[in-house]
Formats: C-alpha cells, structure tokens, sequence
C-alpha cells in the first residue's frame, strides 16, 4: 500500500499514506473509483513491483523457518490476472518460499480452498472461515476497526497464535 498511496497521492495532488488507509474498502474514504483503484494497483504491481516491501522485515527467513517445523506454505492471493508474473517475480525476489501460488481471479472465497491456517489482512477473506480451519487477521490500518478474535502483527508471531 506504501507504493499504492504514492501513486494515489501524485495522482490527486494530495498527501495520503498507508495509514490514512482505514477501511478495506478504499472507494469509501477516499473519492476515487473502484476501477481507478484497480488501475493503480495493477500499475503498482507491473511497473513498481520492486519497491514494494515485505510485510516486515527478514520475511524470507522467518518463513524458510516455519516450513523447516514442517508448516506448509501457500499463498493464495486474489489478482488481476496482468500482475501474476510480477507477484511471482516479487515472491523471488524477496526469496519468498512457498509450497504453493494460488492466483484467485473470482469471488470464490479463500475458504473454499484448502488450508489449515490463512494470515490475511483483508477481513472479508476471513469471515467464511470455520474450524477446524484457523483464521488470523494480519493487522493493517483498514481492520483495526473489524472484530476478529486471533490478530497479528507479524508472520513471525503467528506459530504464538495457534
């Protein structure tokens, strides 16, 4: 989102940044439509995906760590299917490990697929979860305001949560 509000801001002549960002729904708090907004992620992600950064910092290791306690690591991510080599060029370039890469280009629900544990920041993904499946909402300025029982604020404090 640092490289989204950037862009956002130059586009608008204003000053926004990812903190500003309180609701998953952007069209809402900012005057801007919801096609612009894919537009500009979609730029993001095709011509600045190499300044996008890590949710925190040594991700790559904290991940290889938690696949060495025999945790299996899948990324499902919704996108336009345009930015799909550039996530995967981000994901090695930052040497992101994964034992999968799910691309999710409808509105089939993350918890259609399979998984035992999903780390998301975008509350909607998470409301379908039920157990034995493990919902964790990765906290971000756009859902402090949602109510989710188990939060955090890095991957690495995840394994703490279960």
């Amino acid at each position: 989102m640092k490289i989204w509000t950037l862009i956002y801001s130059n586009i608008h002549n204003t000053t926004i940044s990812k903190d500003d960002i309180k609701a998953w729904d952007i069209h809402k708090i900012l005057p801007i439509s919801t096609h612009e907004i894919s537009e500009i992620f979609i730029y993001v992600w095709t011509h600045r995906w190499r300044e996008i950064p890590p949710t925190e910092p040594n991700l790559s290791y904290i991940i290889r760590q938690l696949h060495k306690k025999g945790y299996r690591i899948s990324i499902l991510t919704k996108r336009e299917r345009q930015t799909v080599p550039y996530v995967a060029n981000w994901l090695d370039y930052h040497d992101i490990l994964s034992d999968d890469l799910i691309f999710i280009y409808d509105a089939t629900p993350k918890a259609m697929y399979q998984f035992d544990i999903l780390v998301d920041d975008a509350p909607i993904n998470l409301i379908d979860v039920v157990s034995p499946k493990i919902g964790i909402l990765f906290n971000q300025p756009w859902n402090l305001e949602f109510d989710w029982p188990i939060r955090v604020n890095s991957i690495s404090s995840v394994e703490s949560k279960l």
